[in-house]
């Protein structure tokens, strides 16, 4: 085995089931059972449960799914993701700064890394290990925001987290501002959804984003429930919304009809 071991442990490797697996994770290589990763050669990682088994995911030519200890896991998805495949930035990171619009507190700035994946954007220090999905990421502007008492430019990622919007600031050289706002808002413009919306499907999704239920959308705009069904139909099957509740729309049985009747003072 080349290079420094920085650990040696048995594991588990998923299969198609899970099996007893030596895993080896060198500066250069991971090794869990005959599988063999150059670890500079992985283009991702995530947290991913399987048969209810928390794992660790890594892509590189396809998948692995490894459960290593643990009390090792942190350790080796923290590795993982130092050594990622993709280029780094020096960064300050203030995450969550914003929660449904509400300032939260307690949050405080990070010294770390900003990296791009094939999957999404990743900050990257001692403490976190944080990944944030195109798919959860809205916009990318420049903005400028006091800190430590001086104007400084920052950039304002803003992203869904548990089903409100959030905003992080990122903070680095102007020119690396610059340059990051650009590329990263080429990439969410290539991860959104080719959809066209009519002018009906931009007013029932504006008010969704505003929490408004079914019944209030199809009062509001003055449509049937067949047509909203439809319409939400659309925004499920393009990946823009996910069906949380079904209604029941029911009418009584016979034995129904006659259990009203038999209700005293109706």
């Amino acid at each position: 085995m080349n290079g420094k071991v920085h650990l040696q442990t048995p594991a588990k490797l998923y299969d198609g089931k899970w099996v007893d697996a030596e895993l080896i994770v060198t500066e250069q290589i991971l090794c869990i059972g005959n599988t063999k990763i150059q670890v500079n050669e992985i283009e991702d990682i995530g947290n991913v449960e399987v048969e209810g088994v928390e794992a660790i995911r890594i892509k590189n030519d396809g998948e692995i799914i490894i459960k290593p200890p643990e009390n090792l896991m942190q350790q080796v998805f923290r590795f993982l993701a130092f050594n990622l495949k993709a280029d780094r930035f020096a960064v300050y990171y203030l995450d969550s700064a914003t929660v449904g619009g509400v300032v939260s507190s307690g949050t405080q700035w990070e010294k770390g890394y900003f990296s791009v994946t094939d999957e999404g954007f990743w900050f990257i220090s001692p403490k976190k290990q944080q990944k944030m999905l195109f798919d959860s990421l809205g916009t990318v502007v420049k903005d400028v925001r006091n800190v430590g008492g001086k104007q400084r430019k920052v950039l304002v990622l803003s992203k869904v987290e548990n089903g409100q919007v959030a905003t992080s600031l990122l903070m680095c050289p102007e020119t690396t501002l610059e340059m990051l706002e650009n590329y990263l808002n080429r990439l969410i413009e290539t991860h959104k959804p080719g959809i066209e919306f009519t002018d009906m499907e931009k007013q029932i999704l504006t008010l969704v984003y505003s929490g408004l239920d079914f019944v209030s959308i199809e009062n509001m705009i003055g449509i049937s429930t067949d047509e909203l069904n439809e319409y939400y139909d659309r925004l499920v099957d393009s990946g823009l919304a996910k069906v949380v509740k079904i209604r029941k729309e029911v009418e009584l049985t016979p034995r129904g009809v006659t259990m009203v009747g038999d209700i005293p003072n109706l």
